[in-house]
């Protein structure tokens, strides 16, 4: 970079340097409430004025971390919405709690940040709809996926630059590993109890698949209105669905718009089987080819030789940082790309 532009993106940074401190609280700061409390903390001009969990160790450890901002401690989340200190809330709690805390948030005049999925039943996720039809702030839910700069890069080409004309078939699947027995000198951390309980997590297609899923949503354009699947729990013995969080599903959707979508998860992939994709993966066919997404890489119909590169490695292997979006829509006046309609639909 040159004197000139060097001088010239100084005086940008200066323009676009946030306005007044934003408050903010953190309802739940555990496994995931914990990673977002350290994206706040990166946050220019933002303040974590509470915390608030009923756990002591994740409160105590939060508080230590956040010492910075002198934040105040609660068991308590309606005492946090209470606070007339505090501009914005960020949900991180069991996901069969996100609906209430997230309504009365809003209710309350704050900015919400909420965790997916909005809810686990329709009920749920039409009461926060309401709060948020009736309220002056908005709500941002946590769908990273709609903030990954290579994602958005590869659907923006598909529906505005058309590189793949008609989208047809989406074939898309999320595996991992399954979880190994601990070694007899090893300290593991367990998942939280609710975490398996499907009453509060809303198994395994809400709390994982709804990005996903919600991902295929985007790509299409549309939403299902049909579905047939089937799932259990295989590992370490084969239970039906609907007692203990599923390890393993599959569903065929088709959509109103006539696209047809085929999702999978399972935690039964080896770690040395190479065959098959070993985590996110999204395969687009359409009338001028099928596209890989999460490489960006098109296969272009009745071409020879290799896939042709659509999105540059660097936009690819750039991160998302959501909290960056939400400061900024607060500050911009603006709503979110995931918004309560994303959070609603997925």
């Amino acid at each position: 970079m040159n004197r000139r532009n060097f001088l010239s993106a100084s005086a940008a940074a200066l323009v676009a340097a946030p306005g007044p401190e934003i408050r903010t609280a953190m309802i739940g700061v555990g496994n995931r409430g914990g990673g977002l409390l350290t994206q706040v903390l990166e946050q220019a001009n933002v303040k974590v004025a509470a915390i608030c969990d009923i756990d002591p160790q994740n409160r105590d450890r939060a508080l230590s971390r956040a010492g910075r901002d002198n934040p105040r401690s609660f068991t308590d989340y309606r005492q946090v919405l209470d606070l007339k200190d505090v501009d914005a809330v960020v949900v991180a709690t069991p996901c069969d709690l996100h609906s209430e805390m997230a309504a009365l948030a809003l209710e309350a005049g704050k900015y919400v940040y909420c965790e997916k999925p909005v809810g686990i039943t329709p009920e749920q996720v039409d009461r926060v709809l309401k709060a948020a039809r009736k309220a002056k702030t908005f709500l941002q839910i946590g769908q990273q996926l709609r903030y990954f700069p290579g994602l958005k890069e590869s659907i923006r080409q598909i529906h505005q630059d058309g590189i793949l004309g008609q989208t047809f078939v989406v074939k898309a699947h999320r595996h991992s590993q399954p979880a190994r027995p601990p070694r007899p000198d090893e300290v593991r951390r367990e998942r939280p109890a609710w975490y398996d309980d499907v009453k509060r997590s809303g198994d395994l297609i809400v709390e994982n698949a709804v990005h996903n899923i919600d991902c295929c949503n985007w790509i299409i354009q549309g939403h299902p209105q049909s579905a047939y699947g089937h799932g259990k729990k295989y590992l370490p013995k084969t239970i039906p669905a609907g007692a203990i969080m599923m390890d393993g599903f599959s569903v065929s959707y088709t959509y109103e718009n006539g696209a047809y979508l085929e999702y999978s998860q399972l935690y039964l992939h080896p770690p040395n089987h190479q065959q098959l994709e070993n985590w996110h993966w999204y395969m687009i066919f359409g009338e001028k080819g099928t596209l890989d997404l999460s490489r960006g890489l098109l296969y272009e119909m009745q071409a020879e030789g290799e896939p042709r590169k659509v999105v540059p490695e660097a936009v690819l292997s750039a991160s998302e940082n959501a909290t960056d979006e939400f400061y900024a829509c607060i500050r911009e006046n603006r709503k979110p790309f995931a918004d309560i309609t994303v959070a609603a639909t997925a």
